[in-house]
């Protein structure tokens, strides 16, 4: 079966962080889809949509964690899933390096609540990479990281009609709860987001955790 209108979605980014995968994972209501749009049109047409703020996050030291986007339909057991190879020459952060660019651990992040309007769910959890020593000072995050956390949240959180390959294409952000077999049970629109102001962890980064 394929995407449609009505489809609940999952996007997934996929990195490689210091040698460690790392996974941000989006749901999403889509609410319009031209016809002929395959599910790696979307895949493909989300990251255009989010790339170059996914990437001023990343600084050279990171190298080139970029690696793919899956997409996944949630709310049909027989539905699409799909996988785009994100092009060698994107792979790459754009963030000029701080004067102290040494990489911080790959499990630390920032932290950032997905703000939902009732308990029909729990609020989302997002943990972004791509730390160094200059963008925290004792615990605390600074204004020039928190400013790009911003930039990038603010697509993440809203409604976004994508372009080509699947233009016109609307994806509202939710967030979905799941029983123990992946099927959705309750879903609900984002609101809005807080960014946790001290850096934050992810365990499943941790050294011998995995993604």
């Amino acid at each position: 079966m394929t995407i449609t209108v009505g489809s609940q979605i999952e996007i997934t980014l996929n990195m490689d962080l210091l040698g460690n995968q790392a996974l941000n994972v989006y749901q999403y209501d889509v609410d319009t889809l031209p016809g002929g749009v395959a599910a790696v049109d979307i895949a493909n047409a989300w990251w255009q949509h989010v790339k170059a703020a996914y990437r001023a996050l990343a600084t050279a030291t990171f190298n080139t964690p970029f690696q793919s986007v899956r997409i996944l339909e949630l709310n049909n057991p027989v539905g699409d899933f799909a996988e785009y190879s994100i092009p060698t020459g994107e792979r790459a952060g754009t963030r000029p390096t701080p004067t102290d660019g040494v990489a911080l651990a790959p499990f630390d992040a920032v932290g950032v609540r997905l703000v939902v309007g009732s308990r029909a769910t729990r609020p989302g959890q997002k943990r972004l990479p791509f730390l160094t020593e200059e963008d925290q000072g004792a615990g605390i995050l600074q204004p020039a990281l928190t400013a790009l956390v911003v930039t990038l949240m603010n697509l993440l959180t809203t409604s976004i009609t994508l372009g080509a390959p699947a233009a016109l294409a609307v994806l509202a952000p939710i967030v979905t709860r799941k029983d123990a077999s992946g099927t959705v049970t309750a879903s609900q629109p984002i609101t809005g987001y807080l960014i946790n102001p001290n850096v934050t962890t992810q365990n499943t980064r941790k050294y011998g955790r995995g993604s």
